[in-house]
């Protein structure tokens, strides 16, 4: 049996990157430079790449001290006599409620008379940002992360614990790339997340996550929300499934009235689908609640267009989806049936 030796690969916990995050700009301090200077030099990079993020000049020759849990924030850094960072560090979680404010005044009322940087830090996948920028973060995520640490072992560098965590995040981000490489019914939860990721930079209204239902849940995807007959209409990516869906979510329908809106949506929906050529068919499971599923593109996987590896096809399933999107435009134009 061969045991994974990367120190990383036990210690998944975000308590675990916090720890790393303190030691690493603990390094910084300036009284370190003689004990050990290849590593001062190495937190310094990472405390000047935390700086540049919150649009702060580089630093050097100046203390840094480091607290874990204060007042419940996972790391913060006092840098010399003016500056605080205040850093929420996330692996696959995200934030919660209005913690991120929180911290943020709990730090402002704490440092009157520093200036506090707060830094959302993020190693994991996810769908948005909108919260932690609302709330005033700066972003510094995977790809960030990857950089600096690239960085340091290119110039020279060799520490293991720093190799581990590097290590670590490839492997992250060699999982999240792997809808390019792999065929997609091997796709980990990871790939799809990367797919998603790409699909977002193409339709940035796409929203992601996984759903957990009886049936043992799926990542999905929705996006290309539209009026219809007083109901929101919009496409869902279940996995391998490209699907129609219908939802009211302000008001709450009889059973009998939501089956009868879905199945009006349904009619148009293949009335237009015969016009364009796109082929649609009626789900196993269609619901009748808030949210419905009305029909479904394709068979199966027919909606993801591979390449002739049998991989994936970025550019022509966007393609693809573009007209399903705009068939879907047709539609909602379509008030033949909205109200039969």
């Amino acid at each position: 049996m061969t045991y994974n030796t990367n120190l990383f690969y036990w210690a998944t916990s975000e308590l675990s990157q916090d720890a790393f995050i303190c030691w690493l700009l603990s390094w910084a301090d300036r009284s370190n430079a003689a004990k050990n200077p290849a590593m001062h030099a190495t937190g310094l990079t990472f405390l000047n790449a935390l700086l540049q993020h919150s649009n702060q000049p580089p630093v050097s020759g100046t203390t840094v001290r480091v607290k874990k849990q204060f007042y419940s924030i996972d790391v913060i850094a006092e840098v010399g006599e003016n500056l605080v960072l205040l850093i929420e560090d996330k692996t696959d979680t995200c934030e919660h409620g209005d913690q991120l404010k929180r911290y943020h005044a709990v730090l402002q009322e704490h440092y009157p008379q520093r200036a506090v940087l707060p830094i959302f830090c993020k190693t994991g996948n996810q769908s948005n940002y909108k919260k932690a920028e609302q709330s005033g973060y700066s972003l510094f995520l995977r790809h960030d992360f990857l950089s600096v640490l690239r960085k340091i072992t290119a110039d020279g560098l060799e520490n293991n614990i720093i190799d581990d965590f590097l290590s670590s995040l490839e492997c992250r981000e060699e999982k999240t790339q792997s809808f390019l490489t792999l065929p997609v019914a091997q796709w980990p939860s990871q790939a799809w997340e990367g797919f998603f990721l790409a699909l977002q930079h193409v339709f940035p209204d796409l929203r992601w996550g996984y759903v957990a239902n009886p049936r043992g849940g799926f990542m999905g995807a929705w996006w290309h929300y539209g009026a219809w007959s007083g109901w929101e209409t919009y496409l869902q990516i279940e996995q391998e499934s490209l699907v129609l869906r219908l939802g009211c979510w302000h008001t709450k329908h009889p059973p009998a009235v939501c089956a009868s809106v879905r199945d009006r949506w349904l009619k148009t929906l293949e009335a237009t689908s015969r016009q364009t050529g796109i082929t649609i068919q009626r789900p196993a499971r269609r619901g009748n609640g808030r949210s419905m599923a009305a029909a479904c593109v394709g068979t199966g996987p027919d909606w993801i267009k591979l390449d002739q590896k049998g991989l994936l096809d970025f550019n022509a399933t966007v393609a693809f989806l573009r007209e399903v999107m705009t068939m879907l435009d047709l539609a909602r134009s379509d008030l033949t049936h909205a109200h039969a």
